[in-house]
């Protein structure tokens, strides 16, 4: 009986590709949306901030499952970190009345886990806030912006020496980008809420009815200015082991001066409507050194052990962490579990799969950036590629970022799973949205889908940024207006952002299949001629708009070198894409060692030893996160061209070209060798 032939996935030749399909029909069966939602009840059925007892509980529950699926090389790695917590944040307003902020989120009777007590989640708090006293005036600065405080200039307005009270941004602005925002313009603390019109009442029915924020929501996180230097920032560069030395904290880049506390707009409010109000602020954190806890398991690969496939999303939460991340803990495990139950049914993948559980992400991305500083040079010799979760699911809408390598890996995996409402691919919906959003026509290219612009905020940040290593970030996005609050908790999830959690499990089955086409692929699923193409359009990008104030000489004495150097990288990745597609299609296995070498080495040289100007440990040349963790691209340069610098805009141009000329011989050494 004919058969219709089977697909080839990308970086698998004619005779694997049968198997490959044979194990993914397998593995796309394993999934259950059930044990997804027990699993999420656990994580999320107790408070679990970094360092408490109830993260280690899980932490430990974790190491446990992991070695209940049947996974090796179970280790749980500790890091001394500073890890402050509240003491004690008061907000009173002294004039023209007196009034104290309740600092508290009003319990929905719908919701039981809303109902906790306050001293099991402690005080609403912004992490490494600096601790400190201040009574004075109130300034009302928008979302504390550059543009706001230079509107409130121009109308005779001086913030030094003030409250500033600024709302958090939609879309996301890092809240750490206020407080030093703020501080940079002298003001003496800074107060954040919630403004209803961007995640509350203003967008829709808000919870226990609907997905949007009530009034009394408040937004917890984190201040640190991990755009600088991300991990505990008396380690900056090197991980915090026990006996790591420490700087002193008032050398810490990353530790604010000022002193902040987030605000709900039901308390927000009151200081809003006051005539000239003045405000009484106390924050006193314990600033303590604390230990948090890295869980890694693998499945060892059976022909190149050494090449690791790496997985992760981070356990700790704010408080319940509905979504953020106990969606993505809840998915973590079921891959885990998935993947284990082929493992034990006699499978092995070709490469290694290293499944990771971070700890504070939330404080300053920590156990991941610890770990990977701790593993650098191994993570340099035998990282394929870094595949992050933060959240799985807070709706139906697909969102993938990553590194241009893998955009046709992430589209032919899309194409494989198909969305559970509309029972279609979830590529076909991604790719209508992404051309919808871009104004370009519907289905304009397989990659699509994909974004391609990086900037920071979670646990990718260090396999990318300092690494080297290709990254990518899925979710499944939807309103979601609870963001760090007290009702981000199992009933949001289970009756609003995913009911059925039939998106949870569409998410572990695409994570699971782009992982095991890494793990197995003959030649690894990366393609650098998009990378290369991608970067033209950053270079054009920034020509475009540098070159009426540099003027046409200047500007092409800053990018004409990095213009050929983009070029010569899109030739050498054409070229090496002709070999690896000879290679393919004859089935070379000889051949394919050496071009996988190149392939794992690419990425690679898209970073420098001394890193961007001003934060040296961001080391990748084409991405860094803005301060607002927004992405930029070509970092360095973009940087100088805004400070009008044009001898450092010439430098970090040659930097960057360096780079692209270093990775381009990299591909045509390693296009070269097969023949």
């Amino acid at each position: 009986m004919w058969q219709h032939p089977v697909r080839v996935p990308f970086g698998f030749t004619r005779v694997t590709a049968p198997a490959e399909a044979a194990l993914e029909r397998r593995f796309l069966a394993l999934p259950s949306a059930q044990r997804i939602r027990d699993e999420h009840r656990i994580f999320a059925g107790e408070p679990h901030m970094a360092g408490t007892p109830r993260d280690r509980v899980l932490m430990e529950r974790t190491r446990d499952q992991f070695a209940s699926f049947g996974l090796e090389q179970i280790e749980v790695t500790t890091h001394e970190v500073l890890l402050p917590w509240p003491e004690e944040v008061r907000v009173e307003m002294i004039a023209p009345v007196a009034w104290r902020a309740s600092m508290r989120e009003e319990p929905v009777a719908e919701d039981p886990d809303t109902t906790i007590a306050v001293e099991k989640i402690g005080l609403p708090f912004h992490a490494y806030s600096a601790s400190g006293e201040v009574t004075a005036p109130v300034v009302v600065a928008g979302s504390g912006n550059p543009s706001d405080y230079a509107a409130l200039a121009r109308r005779g307005i001086d913030v030094r020496g003030k409250i500033a009270l600024v709302k958090y941004s939609v879309p996301y602005s890092y809240r750490g980008f206020k407080a030093l925002t703020a501080q940079q313009r002298g003001a003496a603390g800074i107060l954040i809420y919630s403004d209803p019109a961007d995640d509350g009442a203003g967008k829709g029915i808000v919870y226990p009815d609907g997905p949007w924020g009530p009034e009394s929501h408040i937004q917890r996180g984190g201040i640190v200015y991990d755009f600088m230097v991300p991990g505990d920032p008396l380690t900056p560069g090197w991980a915090s082991l026990p006996d790591a030395p420490r700087i002193d904290r008032r050398q810490a880049v990353s530790l604010p001066t000022i002193i902040s506390a987030p605000l709900s707009f039901k308390d927000a409010r009151v200081i809003l409507s006051a005539e000239s109000p003045i405000v009484h602020m106390v924050v006193r954190a314990d600033d303590r050194i604390r230990p948090i806890w890295t869980v890694t398991a693998m499945i060892r690969g059976s022909e190149h052990p050494e090449q690791a496939i790496i997985v992760g999303n981070h356990r700790d939460a704010w408080i319940y962490g509905g979504v953020d991340p106990s969606s993505g803990s809840a998915a973590l495990m079921e891959l885990a579990r998935s993947l284990g139950q082929l493992q034990r049914e006699g499978w092995r993948p070709k490469r290694s799969i290293v499944f990771a559980s971070w700890d504070a992400e939330e404080f300053t991305l920590t156990s991941s950036t610890e770990w990977g500083e701790q593993h650098a040079d191994r993570l340099r010799r035998e990282a394929v590629a870094y595949i992050n979760v933060d959240s799985a699911a807070s709706g139906s809408t697909f969102t993938a970022t990553a590194v241009p390598a893998l955009n046709q890996l992430i589209a032919e995996a899309a194409a494989d799973v198909r969305d559970p409402a509309a029972g279609i691919p979830i590529a076909a919906i991604a790719r209508e949205r992404r051309a919808r959003e871009r104004g370009a026509m519907p289905g304009a290219s397989s990659e699509s889908m994909v974004d391609n612009r990086l900037g920071s905020g979670s646990d990718y940040t260090v396999f990318l940024n300092h690494l080297g290593v290709p990254v990518a970030d899925m979710t499944f996005d939807g309103p979601y207006g609870v963001y760090h609050s007290l009702y981000d908790t199992h009933r949001w999830v289970a009756a609003i952002g995913d009911p059925g959690f039939r998106y949870h499990t569409a998410l572990v089955q695409l994570w699971g299949t782009i992982v095991l086409r890494l793990s197995n692929a003959d030649v690894l699923p990366l393609d650098y001629e998009p990378y290369a193409m991608r970067i033209q359009s950053f270079v054009e990008e920034l020509e475009r708009d540098a070159t009426p104030w540099l003027g046409t000489s200047a500007s092409e004495q800053v990018f004409a070198g990095l213009r050929n150097a983009a070029r010569d990288l899109q030739l050498a990745s054409a070229g090496f894409n002709l070999a690896r597609d000879g290679v393919l299609r004859r089935g070379d296995s000889a051949a394919f060692d050496a071009i996988n070498a190149a392939l794992m080495r690419t990425e690679r040289q898209f970073t420098d030893p001394e890193g961007i100007p001003n934060r040296p440990w961001y080391r990748h040349q084409i991405y860094a996160p803005k301060y607002t963790y927004a992405p930029e691209v070509l970092p360095g340069l973009a940087e100088a061209l805004t400070a009008r610098d044009v001898r450092l805009a010439r430098v970090q141009a040659g930097r960057i070209a360096s780079a692209l000329t270093r990775a381009a011989g990299v591909l045509r050494r390693g296009g070269a060798s097969p023949h």
